[in-house]
């Protein structure tokens, strides 16, 4: 949050003005690609509409990389999964940065990581990854797909050594070439999260055709064994062409984080906003409509900032 120096003599000369009254700049670290670029334009709105004087606009980037941007002062809040927050703010993310000031400020909706396979492959399993030389997406150390896909694999008992021992290769491609490079042939295997049925997915179902690739429930608890707060979610049978039955796959939480250096009193008004403007978010793509006050407490892995909690107290929304 920034505030010049004229703004906040004035607001101290009146008494009565907040802090951030005055040209405060929120900036948003909301990805890029998926849902969270739409989650974030969506927060940055309800902001810009709601609060008098600040400008809220949102930072593309991966996660990892506005959680560093956050340790340097210069991202306020950022999209994420609960169970990367505080694996990043004790500075054993894959940028290795401490982001200590990571506070959570809502809960927002879950999102299944679904593995697929082109149909042409010929793997029906995870496990199947390293018995031939299949090209495999891995993402890049500062994706927030990385450690996912590294649970992923290790929960089937692989991994990605395995697989470039068999003669497959690991592809670092951004998330969003993902579809296309399974379409043209370039991935035969690829991670998606996100609702289902989920878009990018859908692009791949349309042409060559895919698989998902499962957990059983004994991988599953060693996937949220690796990565706490992960559950098992289930993509019914018939979400994509070709798919006979129910498949087992991790569900994870979306979150809101906030800076601990934003103001507690702008931070309060950013969580009343978004709490009484919740349903804005319905709708927007599939499973957004999870969004609500009864969740927006869940999962929390770092501690609530003063400024949301209390909101969430004084409106009587506590953790279920």
């Amino acid at each position: 949050m920034k505030l010049t120096a004229a703004a906040a003599a004035l607001a101290t000369a009146m008494g009565a003005a907040p802090a951030w009254a005055q040209d405060t700049f929120v900036r948003i670290g909301s990805g890029v690609a998926g849902t969270y670029p739409i989650v974030g334009a969506k927060i940055a709105d309800l902001i810009n509409a709601n609060i008098e004087g600040v400008h809220a606009t949102t930072v593309a980037g991966g996660t990892e990389a506005n959680f560093a941007l956050m340790a340097q002062g210069e991202v306020d809040l950022l999209l994420t999964y609960s169970f990367l927050t505080p694996i990043v703010a004790r500075g054993e993310g894959s940028l290795g940065v401490p982001t200590p000031q990571a506070r959570h400020l809502m809960t927002l909706y879950g999102a299944l990581f679904q593995p697929a396979a082109t149909k042409g492959s010929g793997i029906a399993s995870l496990a199947e990854v390293d018995d031939g030389e299949y090209r495999v997406w891995g993402a890049n150390r500062t994706s927030i797909f990385y450690p996912m896909i590294v649970a992923a694999l290790e929960a089937a008992g692989t991994s990605f050594e395995a697989i470039e021992n068999a003669g497959g290769v690991i592809e670092e491609i951004g998330y969003g070439d993902e579809a296309g490079a399974m379409q043209d042939g370039r991935l035969d295997v690829g991670f998606f999260s996100g609702p289902a049925p989920y878009s990018l997915l859908m692009q791949v179902e349309n042409e060559p055709g895919i698989v998902l690739l499962g957990l059983s429930d004994d991988e599953i608890a060693k996937y949220a064994e690796i990565l706490p707060g992960v559950s098992a979610g289930t993509v019914p049978a018939g979400t994509y062409a070709g798919q006979e039955a129910d498949v087992t796959v991790p569900y994870v939480s979306n979150e809101l984080v906030v800076s601990a250096d934003l103001d507690e009193e702008l931070v309060y008004k950013i969580t009343k906003v978004l709490v009484d403007n919740h349903k804005e978010f319905h709708g927007l793509f599939a499973g957004a409509d999870e969004i609500a006050p009864a969740i927006m407490l869940r999962n929390a892995a770092v501690d609530v900032h003063p400024g949301a909690a209390r909101y969430y107290d004084e409106a009587g929304i506590a953790a279920d």
